[in-house]
């Protein structure tokens, strides 16, 4: 079963859009923020599916909760995704598809990584971390979409 989002033509329109909503986060009715926390379930549901790009994502849903400020936006993101991915790590395990080998060091380095994030972001300035979220989401937007729809590779002298 394949999620929306897992077509490779869809993740540039998803990121971008997940950028666009970091930028300005809109203040919603209780009806409308309904419709805020709908999207970050399905988000979660993609996240613990597919992954590519679940953080900008998963910002970007969060942010239409009007939760403004980032770093409050970031901390509970990073409890959603490790929640979705655990989940998702459970089921992988049950069912014996884990390569342990490769498993392993990746589990330590997200630990590590994490950690480590989360004390950096802590002591980042808030615009400055909205900023780099925002120009990593267009910039992974604008490289999926260079990678699917650019020209064409160019192949110059004897070839």
């Amino acid at each position: 079963m394949a999620g929306a989002g897992s077509h490779p033509a869809n993740r540039p329109i998803l990121v971008s859009q997940g950028c666009s909503g970091a930028l300005h986060p809109p203040r919603f009715s209780p009806v409308l923020w309904t419709v805020a926390a709908v999207s970050v379930f399905l988000v979660a549901l993609y996240g613990g599916y597919f992954g590519a790009g679940i953080g900008i994502l998963m910002i970007s849903a969060l942010s239409l909760m009007g939760l403004g400020d980032i770093r409050s936006v970031v901390a509970l993101k990073n409890l959603l995704t490790g929640c979705l991915r655990g989940v998702a790590v459970v089921v992988l395990i049950v069912e014996g598809l884990v390569d342990w080998g490769y498993g392993l060091p990746m589990a330590v380095g997200g630990v590590v990584g994490g950690y480590l994030g989360g004390i950096a972001s802590h002591r980042a300035n808030r615009t400055v971390v909205r900023g780099v979220v925002i120009g990593i989401g267009f910039g992974v937007a604008a490289y999926y979409f260079w990678r699917l729809y650019g020209l064409p590779d160019l192949h110059l002298g004897g070839e």
